[in-house]
């Protein structure tokens, strides 16, 4: 069955109790569409924040930047991000986000094989961030 998504749609997963709050929608995954080899969804970042320095040890990821501008940092460096931008992560890249511009980054985000917005939904029930759940999804 096909699914259709504008900007805002998708299952809402909110994180707090941590220094950046922050969330993201998850619209495509097994649990919410039967999506078998990847799983996307949305995420806002806004003016002077981050997704801080993590990695994936299974997943590949992408990250495409729809609107805002910062830096992305792979591996300790950093490079500039803008509208149109992607990047593409294997697993076990460090990576990490910030947003350096005065609007809020819409970045959308795919994992293949599906199973990280596993970890988006720890986060947000125990008030953690990245590196404190991913050994315990």
């Amino acid at each position: 069955m096909a699914h259709m998504f504008k900007w805002g749609d998708g299952e809402k997963v909110t994180m707090s109790g941590v220094d950046e709050p922050r969330g993201w929608r998850i619209q495509v995954c097994p649990k919410n569409t039967g999506s078998a080899r990847i799983s996307m969804g949305t995420q806002e970042i806004p003016p002077g924040g981050k997704i801080p320095v993590h990695l994936h040890k299974r997943e590949e990821e992408i990250l495409f930047f729809h609107a805002g501008e910062g830096e992305v940092e792979v591996n300790g460096a950093s490079q500039p991000i803008g509208p149109g931008m992607s990047v593409f992560l294997p697993p076990g890249v460090l990576h990490g986000v910030q947003n350096t511009g005065g609007l809020p980054i819409k970045l959308v985000w795919i994992f293949s094989p599906p199973g990280y917005e596993e970890v988006f939904r720890e986060m947000a029930r125990r008030g953690m961030d990245h590196g404190e759940t991913e050994n315990q999804v």
